[in-house]
């Protein structure tokens, strides 16, 4: 069967040969469409369960500081896939209060943490550096520093 001879075409309407045309493309349309729905569909589902990689390379756990001093902040992050958030959380280690929330939104597999701040008399510091990948996997890392 030839769908688009027009020959034997009796209209239905005033639109004529290019009525007929349309008439007969609902019989390929379907096919085609299943055809660029197969072609789009994913086969498979990656599955991403690796938590991504936290490192703070300074300060250094337990170190102590002066009044006043600028506390760097530095450390590598990184992930299979790739970061979508990057978290430092500055607080006060006695009372748990957040002084500090500094957000990175790196889009990369890989990110350099490098970050400051200043430091003030009679609080003790936790920092706390988070990384969250796009399949919502989390890690973090801690280090905690002292004031005199």
């Amino acid at each position: 069967m030839n769908f688009w001879k027009t020959d034997s075409f009796t209209p239905y309407s005033s639109y004529g040969q290019s009525f007929c045309i349309f008439k007969r493309m609902k019989f390929i349309l379907p096919f085609f469409s299943l055809i660029l729905l197969q072609a789009c569909s994913k086969n498979e589902k990656v599955s991403d369960n690796e938590l991504p990689v936290v490192t703070i390379t300074s300060p250094n756990n337990n170190q102590v500081f002066g009044v006043g001093e600028t506390i760097n902040i530095t450390g590598t992050l990184s992930d299979n896939q790739k970061l979508t958030e990057v978290h430092a959380h500055i607080s006060n280690n006695s009372t748990g209060t957040l002084l500090i929330d500094i957000h990175r939104n790196p889009g990369a597999a890989t990110y350099s943490l490098n970050e400051s701040f200043l430091t003030q008399a009679g609080i003790n510091y936790k920092i706390q550096v988070i990384a969250k990948d796009n399949s919502a996997n989390e890690n973090r890392s801690t280090v905690e520093i002292t004031i005199n």
